[in-house]
């Protein structure tokens, strides 16, 4: 087992993984020239939730990237803010937000498996993260895991990181 890993852990393989897979979804359709557009739903009841999905991500992503960071440099397991409502947030707000809104933007059947192929893969490689951050962490994360999410977001037990108040 590594002493170390990335700040992105698995982040890399999980892409290159995805823009393969999407490279093969999005290259036959161009060459056979058909119509792989959804067209049995109005493109507005696609474009929408697309947006909408959008705008979750993409804040989630941000906060994510920056508390990750933060405790990456900190060296220490983050439990709490956006990590409480689920342990990889950063993969939650691609697999489950951005990458299906942009799909349902681009209005395409092929690229409709994208999300659920990268979930799939998520599930394969996460094994290695979680393994380290076991490792690294011990009873900390195991206990942590009992508790959150692996990657759905349950948004009604987050919770803020309490500032402690002092008197002057």
């Amino acid at each position: 087992m590594k002493d170390k890993m990335s700040v992105i852990g698995i982040g890399f393989k999980l892409a290159i993984m995805t823009i393969l897979y999407s490279i093969l979804m999005v290259v036959p359709g161009y060459y056979i020239k058909s119509d792989l557009r959804i067209n049995i739903i109005p493109y507005k009841f696609l474009l929408i939730p697309g947006i909408i999905l959008l705008i979750v991500g993409v804040p989630f992503l941000i906060v994510s990237i920056v508390t990750i960071n933060k405790a990456y440099k900190a060296d220490s397991l983050k439990t709490d803010g956006i990590y409480s409502i689920c342990r990889h947030p950063l993969y939650s707000s691609w697999i489950l937000f951005i990458v299906p809104g942009v799909v349902l933007i681009f209005n395409s059947w092929t690229l409709l498996t994208v999300p659920i192929v990268m979930f799939f893969i998520f599930n394969v490689l996460i094994k290695e993260e979680e393994s380290f951050l076991q490792n690294k962490f011990g009873e900390e994360y195991f206990s942590y895991k009992k508790k959150v999410s692996l990657l759905f977001p349950m948004f009604w037990k987050y919770k803020r990181k309490k500032h402690k108040r002092t008197r002057e």
